[in-house]
């Protein structure tokens, strides 16, 4: 399939900086657009309706980590170096990006300036001018980023002074495990009241993990393959626990819906499900995914999805693609350029997709 059919102009959207909390707003005040896949129908709404379109008995699924810094400073010979953690690999391995004037090659080690006990050893180049690259210890990277980093971001700039002094507002009411790289952010919109309104419904929420890695930078996001088949994406960690897994099992076993809230929950629990067959009982699991969602995708876990709006010509585009029809999805992003008003990315508006 050509990636050309996932473009469109993006010269009138509105891609913002920060959290909608310190724009003035509530989280869940946003706009949200409906895709209904059985009557291929769309909505324009807010997200706060969300509510009317969940169902008693609805399994909705989150993901409760929230990003880290990803910089910090090394030296290498009395030579400064900007080190950006993009992502983790299942050898163990990280993909950075190193910001330095002197000459880069494998093997150099390179100090932190905060923590001298944590060293990052290049490996491999990569493409887009990134580096494998090894910490050790490896138990101290987080931590240190935790404590002295700092945030460098490629597309969208966040204000390094509301990073410092209001975290909270970068991820979810509900986040609680660190690990991420980027932010995973469609389930910023949720407010606590409107959690606890879905919750009174008798909507069941579980909760699963996926770090946000490597697949977020721009560079692997974005599809510069003529082909979408031709396109791959980094892997990223999660695990889904022994009380997610049995929620999920107890869903099917009772034919209720199971909602992804964003793609991250969509690649984790079709991960654990791809030698199933749909619907059939998972198990609980922790590992790595480079599963990569595109057009002729069989779905086995997921009913619905919420997610953010995406860039043109991204992975994300192709895999809402895959879920809700390509025809749809496009036309829906048409509706969306022409009525104008709509914000993108991380801290934008949304998609259901039922």
């Amino acid at each position: 399939m050509k990636t050309d059919d996932f473009d469109f102009r993006t010269d009138s959207t509105v891609m913002p900086t920060d959290p909608v909390e310190l724009r003035g707003r509530r989280r869940d005040s946003g706009k949200m657009i409906v895709l209904d896949r059985s009557l291929a129908t769309i909505e324009h709404t807010v997200f706060s309706s969300i509510y009317d379109y969940l169902r008693p008995g609805d399994l909705m699924v989150l993901n409760d980590s929230y990003m880290l810094s990803n910089t910090l400073c090394f030296w290498h010979n009395d030579e400064a170096a900007c080190v950006i953690v993009y992502g983790h690999e299942p050898d163990g391995t990280s993909i950075v990006e190193i910001r330095s004037e002197q000459q880069l090659t494998p093997g150099l080690i390179l100090t932190s300036t905060d923590d001298g006990q944590l060293t990052c050893m290049l490996v491999a180049p990569q493409p887009d001018q990134l580096w494998k690259a090894k910490f050790d210890p490896a138990e101290r990277l987080v931590p240190a980023l935790d404590r002295y980093g700092r945030r460098s971001d490629e597309t969208v700039p966040l204000n390094p002074t509301y990073w410092q002094t209001t975290p909270e507002a970068f991820r979810s009411v509900y986040a609680k495990a660190p690990g991420s790289l980027e932010i995973p952010s469609a389930g910023l919109h949720f407010s606590t009241e409107l959690l606890t309104l879905i919750a009174a419904k008798g909507v069941e929420i579980a909760y699963v993990t996926l770090h946000v890695g490597a697949t977020e930078i721009l560079a692997v996001r974005h599809i510069s393959e003529a082909e979408i088949e031709n396109h791959k994406v980094r892997s990223e960690y999660f695990d889904v626990g022994a009380e997610a897994a049995a929620q999920i099992n107890r869903a099917f076993a009772e034919k209720r819906r199971v909602i992804a809230v964003g793609t991250t929950v969509m690649r984790t629990l079709e991960s654990l499900a791809l030698h199933n067959e749909p619907k059939t009982a998972i198990q609980a699991q922790a590992g790595w995914t480079d599963l990569y969602i595109y057009p002729g995708f069989q779905f086995k876990v997921v009913d619905g999805l919420l997610t953010n709006l995406h860039r043109p010509r991204s992975s994300h585009i192709v895999l809402t693609a895959a879920f809700a029809g390509k025809d749809i999805v496009m036309r829906s992003y048409a509706e969306i350029i022409e009525r104008g008003g709509y914000e993108f990315d991380m801290f934008g508006d949304s998609m259901l997709i039922l």
